[in-house]
């Protein structure tokens, strides 16, 4: 699949996901988590979307830039979801500062992923280029010139990459908050949608690997 259907394929399924909580879907708000989860739910497929629309149209600079405010808004979705009654009420007031590694592991250990030995270093390294990016750091200068042309020069597989990496948050905005709302028939068409997408990121895997077989 080429690059604009990478895009288009991660554009549609983002927005199946989306529709999950409609607004013809009657919402009642048994706790004020419910609510920040709704309201970040919001947020992340703002972001998501907005992202896919930034790439379709070949600005990836700020495509790029939003990886980290959308990694942060899952974040505090999960935060929402399970953590302490004081970090619920530092969302809501606004003084909650996200602790990436610390709720990344919590993640992992929720939807029951091992963490590698060398996860730590690892994921320093990332917040630091996540940072970069947003904050028009060396990630962000250094694509913005080739040769001695000052011009953007993200290649194809960097955008591929960013798409990559964007699909895990979508999904599992998706499988964790209809879990937490106790919403069983939209958590199952979720379930249903991170099924066919595991499937169709398989078949492609194959296909790849079929292809640089001698």
């Amino acid at each position: 699949m080429n690059l604009e259907g990478v895009i288009a394929q991660a554009t549609a399924l983002s927005e199946r996901l989306q529709l999950l909580l409609s607004n013809e879907r009657q919402h009642v708000n048994k706790t004020n988590r419910d609510a920040l989860c709704l309201l970040h739910w919001s947020l992340i497929f703002d972001h998501h979307q907005g992202m896919l629309f930034l790439l379709r149209h070949r600005f990836n600079a700020p495509a790029f830039a939003l990886m980290r405010p959308l990694e942060e808004a899952f974040l505090r979705l999960f935060v929402a979801m399970y953590g302490t009654e004081n970090q619920t009420k530092a969302l809501w007031n606004g003084t909650y500062k996200t602790k990436f590694e610390v709720v990344w592991k919590q993640v992992y250990e929720k939807i029951g992923l091992e963490l590698e030995p060398r996860f730590d270093p690892w994921f320093k390294a990332k917040v630091k280029a996540l940072h970069g990016f947003t904050h028009g750091g060396k990630e962000q200068l250094a694509r913005q010139a080739r040769g001695s042309d000052i011009v953007s020069s993200y290649t194809d597989d960097e955008v591929r990459s960013l798409v990559r990496e964007t699909m895990p948050i979508a999904l599992l905005t998706a499988l964790l908050t209809t879990a937490f709302l106790e919403y069983p028939a939209e958590h199952q068409r979720a379930v249903e949608i991170f099924n066919e997408y595991v499937q169709s990121a398989g078949s492609v895997q194959n296909e790849r690997t079929s292809v640089q077989k001698p």
